[in-house]
């Protein structure tokens, strides 16, 4: 995070200095006087300038952005990679294992506002039953995060019952950054 914190602090700054050579004042009082034709063409070349400085700046921050999300994103794929959270069939509490996946997933996620989705699945011949299981398990992890921390304004759950993707682990689930 101090990394991510630190590229942000350096794209800031180029921004504004961007910014500020771009937005040089055309109002020079010892510029030679010029004709106004001369004076509406560098005017615009000036308006043309401090619009492709600002997209480039915008397009930095983006930049930035993007890949710091990403960076926390890989981090959590990291932590699931080696200790998936996974409930027990017909169950939402969650175990001892999980709560420990959740301390490490919320490491990330400290000291930003990268926002997240929890992803939740259940499995019953019922489906309302399915559903409710679900929440009740995206519910559980989302609680677990906010005790780490993490604001519950970034944390989405999203739930569904009787997944019909065979690659889907109904008793696992599924934690991604969410695109800004």
């Amino acid at each position: 995070m101090k990394i991510r914190n630190s590229v942000c602090g350096i794209a800031s700054i180029a921004v504004v200095l961007l910014m500020t050579a771009a937005c040089s004042s055309d109002d020079d009082s010892s510029a030679p006087a010029t004709t106004s034709t001369t004076s509406t063409t560098s005017t615009t070349q000036a308006d043309t300038m401090r619009s492709s400085v600002a997209a480039t700046a915008s397009s930095m921050m983006s930049t930035v952005r993007d890949t710091a999300e990403q960076a926390v994103q890989d981090a959590i794929n990291t932590v699931l990679a080696a200790a998936p959270i996974t409930f027990d069939a017909g169950s939402s509490d969650l175990s001892a294992a999980a709560v420990a996946t959740l301390k490490a997933v919320a490491v990330p996620l400290q000291g930003n506002d990268t926002e997240i989705q929890i992803t939740t699945y259940a499995e019953d011949s019922n489906i309302a039953s399915a559903k409710s299981l679900a929440e009740a398990r995206g519910d559980n992890i989302a609680a677990a995060l906010e005790g780490d921390g993490i604001d519950k304004s970034r944390i989405t759950v999203k739930s569904d019952a009787n997944p019909s993707d065979p690659e889907i682990d109904a008793n696992e689930a599924a934690i991604t950054v969410v695109d800004e």
